[in-house]
């Protein structure tokens, strides 16, 4: 464990994935299709976050919930990457969330089940949970809090810390114009290429960012899988080309790109460099199964960083 108080602390989901890849194609309703791979690792968007950053020697906790009775599997490895637990609640009649991800080389699909995160709203908006969070230098929200029950907490936070969000596919959530509240109050919105359709009613990567910067959101990550990434910051517009890679599996990439550009920035970090290290993240994750094996360590990250500006 890191000594001292964490500088970020994650709060969101937190899922056991049984991870199938290598299949050449999704099979169809009423078909059957084999993987080459199979592999267990701890999921859910804070998880993968939180595990890239410890990796990256940020101090990190999370808050969420597992499941009492299989969660030493899902403790075992945050704290084995570095992650502070003690924010885990144990519940005891429900699992630990569990995903069955199947994946290809161009995507996946997730077939999932989220027990013990059904307590996730309620651990927002106990008054312990704002105390705490209002400790740390980045609050990094990744579930979809609600919008109504949670704008005061958003509110508050703001102006003691700098916040940023994933909210991890929720399509309904992502269209509710009262979503957008919540928007406003981070620094980041962290969306990948059809999640900024839903809720900017656009159809191209530039496009999309000038209709939510003309919502008022003030920070884009949006992350264009093999094409890249671009980024809104500050009123402007940054482009990152894709990094090369021999990709296994794309679980988690996106929230690997979320610990990359995180760390960045709270290195203080110019936002073309921060897009491009958070680009490489999540392109270098892709590497292995799930979500936490193939985060870079610092050393490969600063050699991925050197051989892409090489290559630009």
């Amino acid at each position: 464990m890191k000594t001292g108080s964490p500088e970020v602390i994650v709060i969101g989901e937190f899922f056991i994935d049984e991870v199938l890849s290598g299949f050449q194609s999704l099979p169809k309703l009423g078909e059957e299709s084999f993987a080459r791979r199979l592999n267990r690792e701890v999921g859910g968007g804070a998880a993968i976050t939180a595990c890239g950053l410890a990796k990256l020697g940020v101090r990190v906790a999370v808050l969420g919930a597992v499941g009492a009775s299989d969660c030493d599997f899902v403790l075992k490895r945050l704290t084995d990457c570095g992650v502070d637990c003690s924010g885990l609640e144990r519940d005891p009649e429900e699992p630990t969330g569990l995903t069955v991800s199947v994946s290809t080389r161009e995507d996946r699909a997730f077939f999932s089940y989220y027990g013990a995160n059904v307590a996730l709203e309620s651990l927002i908006r106990r008054r312990e949970t704002a105390a705490a969070l209002a400790t740390c230098r980045h609050v990094h929200f990744a579930c979809a809090p609600d919008a109504d029950a949670d704008g005061a907490l958003f509110r508050s936070l703001r102006r003691t810390t700098s916040i940023s969000i994933d909210v991890q596919s929720h399509s309904s959530w992502l269209t509710r114009p009262a979503s957008l509240n919540i928007l406003k109050e981070c620094a980041m919105f962290f969306p990948n290429e059809r999640e900024a359709g839903w809720i900017s009613s656009a159809f191209e990567p530039h496009d999309m960012l000038v209709k939510l910067r003309e919502k008022g959101l003030k920070g884009v990550g949006l992350k264009l899988g093999g094409k890249g990434a671009a980024l809104l910051w500050g009123g402007r517009h940054y482009l990152a080309d894709p990094y090369p890679v021999e990709t296994v599996d794309t679980t988690g990439a996106g929230d690997c790109f979320d610990a990359g550009f995180i760390f960045a920035r709270l290195r203080g970090y110019k936002p073309e460099r921060c897009l491009r290290i958070a680009n490489i993240c999540g392109a270098l994750s892709t590497r292995a199964l799930g979500g936490i094996a193939a985060f870079p360590t610092p050393t490969e990250l600063a050699d991925s960083e050197a051989q892409f500006e090489r290559l630009s």
